[in-house]
């Protein structure tokens, strides 16, 4: 007999957002106190945040957020953003999020031949175990947003990177990359904060969401699969003035439940890296981005 595992009984249970709004209340409820004492110890490390000289107040953050499913946030400093670039050229990146195919940046061509496709994305792993990224990943701004929005003691999720490349994707790997419109459900509650690292013009690819789609729910799903939408489902449920590109310069933020509609647009003319922090009430193995580094091979 299959055991489900607890990701995908989650899933199961938490489709419909009556029961979501259900078991977060008793949560929130439960963590009441705990919440206030992280809180309390998260304001004495506050002036140590890598956002204070662009950071918006975390209250009118999560006001925006509850409201449309996503916001603007706070521009990473030219600092970091130069530092993961480089990270980026120097650490093997993972051809389609598979451990057993990684390639630096400089031989993608090779990978490729390889792989006898172009490729569309490729992934880092194990991104925890660099000094400036896990520090980034407690910054007490993150985490004051995180927690307040939550409700709860934040709980890092996963630490994610990755490179989109502008290529005529087919659309399997469109489909496997989310380049089509989605939802995530990775738990009764969670938080993203996404950095792009390169320039995002309409040609680089750039995040997409649908304003207020978060409560504005217009779908029905299977108790396990989630489906996805064509652009014109969406188009025709939510009208082009609520279809939101997200453009900007290397360093900016948004800030995102994806519970809200979202996808990647495919780049046509410049590659896209982007970095996202992930926060939520309980974590998941299947959704870490931590991998064991003994099945992370170079294949090229």
């Amino acid at each position: 007999m299959a055991i489900i595992s607890r990701y995908k009984l989650m899933r199961g249970l938490l489709k419909r957002r009556t029961i979501r709004k259900i078991v977060w209340d008793v949560i929130r409820t439960i963590k009441r106190r705990e919440l206030t004492e992280f809180q309390e110890k998260l304001s004495t490390i506050d002036n140590q945040s890598a956002f204070n000289e662009t950071k918006p107040s975390a209250e009118s953050i999560v006001s925006a957020l509850e409201l449309e499913g996503a916001v603007r946030g706070p521009t990473l400093p030219n600092k970091y953003v130069e530092y993961l670039i480089d990270f980026a050229k120097r650490t093997p990146c993972y051809a389609d999020r598979v451990p057993a195919k990684g390639f630096y940046l400089h031989d993608r061509q090779l990978a490729e031949q390889k792989l006898g496709k172009k490729l569309l994305l490729a992934q880092y792993f194990n991104l925890h175990k660099d000094a400036l990224i896990e520090k980034l990943s407690r910054d007490p701004f993150l985490l004051s947003v995180a927690a307040k929005y939550l409700q709860a003691p934040p709980q890092l999720m996963s630490i994610n990177m990755w490179w989109t490349f502008p290529v005529e994707a087919s659309q399997e790997d469109k489909a496997k990359h989310a380049h089509v419109f989605h939802y995530d459900l990775d738990d009764v509650k969670f938080v993203k904060f996404f950095f792009y690292l390169t320039d995002v013009d309409e040609g680089a690819g750039p995040h997409v969401y649908v304003k207020g789609s978060n409560k504005n729910i217009k779908y029905k799903n299977s108790l396990f699969k989630s489906k996805r939408f064509t652009d014109q489902e969406i188009r025709d449920a939510y009208g082009d003035e609520n279809i939101i590109h997200v453009l900007g310069k290397a360093g900016s933020c948004l800030i995102e439940d994806t519970i809200t509609l979202h996808k990647g647009i495919t780049p046509t003319e410049s590659s896209r890296l982007i970095l996202q922090f992930e926060y939520s009430i309980n974590t998941y193995a299947e959704i870490s981005c931590i991998t064991n580094e003994s099945e992370c091979k170079i294949f090229v």
